[in-house]
């Protein structure tokens, strides 16, 4: 079986060039190919791959990236020695990052032996108090071994690599009532436009208060959350969610009735493929960044070697937007353009001896400015906001039945510092993006300034957005007392 998902609501530079350089390029429509209405493809090969293991009744996931390792939980004591099998099979050495999202021995009763077999970068633990011997073990190990130990705060990013995004959605700090599988580590890992949701054991009062706190939560795949128990997977969350590709790790014939048939009914509700590793062996996910691709244990592929995982379209080591020359294609970056382009677009005149290498992009209209709005802002970043720029952030949110070209806007504060200036991004109606102050890869819900110091005042400021034209479209707060 294989899946194959386009970025949906980015717009790479390359796109703008081609909306108004087109009579100047010859095929250039060869490059980005009309979207053909569905998302089952070939197979993507990537710097992403991520291993939903087969672990009976826990959960255990592993996440490469180049040469970054992983580890989200490591399933029930008897199955550590399977996790170390699977990790060595995959040609695993050391461990980056080792995640308990929460100590229930279903989830950190490997650990022991991963602890054991691999040098471990550092810990992220959920921090929930529990008496469990074996959750005693753990944090004697990693402090035995002096690993760094880090607690999560929600909204918090995780920094491994540049490229690869990393974003706490749960806990809150303050912990939400007693339950330990309701407090579970919750994580959105994006490269690119490719979005994965990792959600513990968190249950529907987790969900409610993560789907109220505003950070993006739509992903491609979600690990869906308690072995597909009906105590999680609301309806609400899985529409904000909104996966094509759901993986639900358990046991065959377990004793708790998992998958339940609500969860099950809620997930054909919006009509995501459902993947089970107690029928589908373990679960491979690859990504370039732009699209990914699905195979299972159950398949004939081997899905342990990356050299022969398939793949009809060669590696490719260009960027999602990067720009092409004139004449070449860019294999992998398949996007989605409309069949034809909105009646509102106003494109200016482009003189016929415009070199497109050293094309300055004009200001291009698209859309009712005036539906944009600041929705929600973070100017105080949590914990050293100069180590946790990305804690810094502006939310914006296009009210409208319109799509919204933000290409030359500017978001500023009110000391004067050079403002950020918007890459060519489409916002799609009903939808929002988040600007977050530090470094990152763009993709449909998320913006970076790529900025080295804060730049919001942490006692209170001023966020004015701009459009092209230099117009005012919004401020937070709308008045600023002195």
């Amino acid at each position: 079986m294989s899946l194959q998902k386009a970025g949906r609501a980015l717009l790479p530079v390359i796109l703008v060039i081609l909306l108004i350089a087109t009579p100047l390029l010859a095929g250039c429509s060869d490059i980005l190919p009309p979207d053909p209405g569905t998302s089952l493809r070939t197979n993507t090969s990537g710097d992403l791959r991520v291993y939903f293991l087969d672990v009976g009744q826990g959960d255990s996931s592993v996440i490469l990236f180049q040469d970054k390792v992983i580890l989200i939980d490591a399933g029930e004591v008897d199955y550590g020695n399977r996790v170390v099998s699977d990790l060595e099979n995959l040609g695993v050495t050391r461990i980056n990052l080792l995640v308990a999202t929460h100590p229930h021995s279903d989830h950190i009763g490997g650990m022991q032996k991963v602890l054991t077999r691999f040098p471990v970068g550092k810990v992220l633990d959920s921090g929930i108090p529990s008496s469990s011997s074996l959750y005693g073990q753990f944090l004697r190990t990693v402090d035995e071994k002096h690993i760094p130990y880090i607690t999560p705060k929600r909204g918090q990013t995780i920094d491994i690599d540049p490229s690869l995004r990393i974003v706490v959605l749960s806990p809150p700090e303050q912990q939400i009532g007693d339950s330990i599988n309701t407090n579970s580590v919750v994580l959105r890992v994006s490269y690119g436009t490719v979005n994965l949701l990792f959600a513990g054991d968190a249950t529907t009062e987790a969900e409610d208060v993560m789907i109220r706190s505003g950070l993006p939560l739509d992903a491609d795949v979600l690990k869906v959350s308690h072995h597909g128990s009906s105590d999680a997977s609301s309806a609400a969350f899985l529409r904000r969610v909104d996966p094509e590709v759901a993986v639900i790790s358990l046991g065959r014939d377990n004793d708790y009735g998992h998958p339940h048939r609500e969860t099950l009914g809620g997930l054909d509700s919006i009509g995501a493929l459902v993947l089970r590793t107690d029928r589908d062996g373990t679960v491979c996910v690859e990504s370039d960044g732009a699209t990914y691709s699905i195979a299972t244990e159950r398949d004939t592929v081997d899905i342990w070697s990356h050299s022969r995982m398939p793949s009809a379209t060669p590696a490719t080591t260009t960027s999602p937007g990067s720009l092409t020359p004139a004449g070449t294609a860019t294999p992998g970056i398949p996007f989605t353009l409309p069949v034809t382009f909105p009646s509102n677009l106003t494109i200016p005149t482009v003189p016929s001896n415009l070199s497109i290498l050293n094309l300055t992009l004009p200001s291009l209209q698209l859309g009712n400015a005036s539906n944009i709005s600041i929705s929600a802002v973070q100017f105080d970043a949590p914990g050293d906001d100069t180590k946790n720029l990305n804690g810094e952030w502006i939310r914006l949110t296009n009210n409208g039945e319109e799509t919204v070209l933000l290409t030359s806007w500017t978001l500023a504060d009110r000391s004067g510092t050079e403002p950020y200036r918007f890459p060519a991004f489409l916002l799609m109606p009903k939808s929002s993006v988040t600007v977050y102050t530090g470094d990152g890869v763009m993709n449909d819900t998320a913006l970076f300034m790529g900025r080295k110091e804060p730049l919001w005042g942490n006692s209170g400021d001023r966020a004015t957005l701009m459009d092209g034209s230099g117009r005012i479209i919004d401020q937070w707060p709308e008045t600023v007392t002195t």
